[in-house]
């Protein structure tokens, strides 16, 4: 049996095969010679890890791409790996997931739904330099509620939602302990609120945040009951941009999501509440909501 060296193939056979791999094993095959390396970087392979609907998400967006970006297929993605672009005034970001190229996106704090919204004095709007968004939001409770049309995400796929946020400072202590309602929703936009039948999917369940790691003090020591509670339960992780994050809930998109057959009305809900809402807190940043493929 004859065995083919791969030096001997065309390249376009190389990168026909290349597109069959994930994206970030294409950047590492690009490593192992000389001919990997230009077939690597071959239009074909990554045309097929760009969303099909790429051109149109580029013309609604509010970022302008520099020429630079769109010499080629492969600058484009990493590209949308590495920078969101912006969209609806600057209040949605859309990204690429560098694992599978699937699509990411975060709902701003402006986008979010504040049952005390015309309660000025309860809540103020500031800027951060390490937000992607303009603006975002010092809420003294949580309250909030975020939606997304699910044909904007990836088909076949699981996601993970994300609360993005920042404690402030001045009152470090406010939000350490938070236990929050959490109702995931999908439901049928084209039809009544009471229509019981829109209602595809409901899962609500309760967990308990600690948005800060409760840290013990020579005047409070925990008591060892207590430090199992503290180590059992979920706590936020630092992300690369500065703020924090966790994870609220996964999701599974079928096939109707990205165009597969949604008509476009089903929509993703997710609402955070606070139990202990009546008590009055400060210092709580939130950037938004940021649904992220985990498959």
């Amino acid at each position: 049996m004859t065995c083919m060296n791969l030096s001997s193939l065309p390249e376009e056979c190389i990168s026909h095969i290349l597109s069959l791999i994930s994206p970030t094993d294409v950047i590492r095959s690009s490593a192992v010679s000389k001919q990997l390396l230009s077939a690597s970087e071959s239009d074909t392979i990554w045309v097929k890890f760009l969303p099909f609907d790429i051109d149109l998400i580029i013309s609604e967006s509010s970022t302008t791409l520099d020429q630079q970006q769109l010499t080629s297929k492969k600058k484009l993605f990493l590209h949308l790996c590495r920078y969101p672009l912006l969209f609806n005034n600057n209040t949605l970001s859309f990204s690429l997931d560098i694992q599978s190229g699937k699509k990411c996106y975060m709902l701003s704090a402006s986008t979010l739904v504040i049952p005390r919204g015309d309660t000025p004095d309860c809540w103020v709007w500031k800027s951060d330099p390490k937000s992607r968004f303009p603006k975002v939001i010092e809420l003294q409770w949580i309250d909030i509620t975020g939606k997304i049309h699910t044909k904007m995400l990836s088909p076949n796929t699981t996601y993970g939602v994300y609360f993005v946020f920042k404690l402030g400072i001045k009152y470090p202590a406010t939000f350490e302990h938070t236990s929050v309602k959490l109702s995931v929703l999908e439901l049928d936009e084209g039809l009544p609120r009471n229509d019981q039948h829109h209602l595809l999917r409901r899962k609500t369940v309760h967990k308990e945040f600690y948005l800060k790691t409760p840290v013990e003090s020579e005047i409070f020591k925990f008591t060892e009951q207590f430090r199992r509670h503290v180590e059992a339960v979920q706590l936020p992780t630092e992300r690369c941009d500065g703020w924090m994050e966790i994870e609220l809930e996964r999701y599974n998109v079928g096939s109707g999501g990205d165009g597969g057959g949604d008509n476009g009305s089903m929509v993703l809900e997710i609402c955070m509440r606070d139990v202990d809402g009546l008590n009055w807190k400060a210092g709580l940043l939130v950037q938004g909501i940021e649904l992220r493929p985990l498959d």
